[in-house]
């Protein structure tokens, strides 16, 4: 229950600092994806069911605070989700190197998917220009501030396994 309220904190604090607070701040040039750098936490840290349902919510979330079409970013999102779950086993999540490249690598995943559902469908061919003004920027933006939230997610899932074994060893 306790990783359950938590899990809603935290999605629910990401969401508004990555849809209200971040953009206010006009020297940072880009919002930095903060729901996606949840998804491919739990994703890694949690397994892929986790991922999975981490991803849908966030994503969702995203499609609301966005005003566009439902289930775009949830899509995406869950996708991200399920598939770096799968991952989990084999990732040894301590490695300093795991959020700055999973960063990287969702971050461009997500541009592509933003430019070829948004831009390239509408004739828009600039990916140049996209990629200059848009992307760079909240790449290396979501990729510094991954490796912060990650060593925090990462902290506050071992501090919540170690409190889920001393309960289970108590009610045994």
């Amino acid at each position: 229950m306790i990783r359950v309220v938590s899990y809603i904190a935290i999605i629910f604090i990401s969401f508004v600092l990555q849809t209200s607070v971040f953009p206010m701040m006009t020297f940072l040039q880009s919002t930095p994806n903060i729901m996606l750098i949840l998804t491919f936490t739990f994703a890694i840290l949690r397994g892929r069911e986790e991922g999975l349902i981490v991803g849908v919510i966030c994503g969702l979330l995203m499609d609301f605070g966005s005003g566009g079409l439902i289930g775009f970013y949830g899509l995406f999102y869950m996708f991200v989700g399920y598939l770096l779950g799968f991952l989990s086993q084999h990732i040894n999540e301590d490695t300093p190197i795991v959020p700055i490249v999973l960063a990287v690598v969702c971050e461009m995943l997500f541009h592509f998917y933003v430019f070829m559902f948004r831009y390239l469908l509408r004739g828009r061919l600039g990916f140049g220009t996209y990629f200059n003004n848009i992307m760079l920027a909240e790449i290396i933006i979501t990729t510094v501030l991954a490796l912060f939230i990650y060593g925090l997610l990462l902290l506050g899932n071992d501090k919540l396994e170690a409190y889920e074994q001393r309960s289970a060893l108590k009610f045994a």
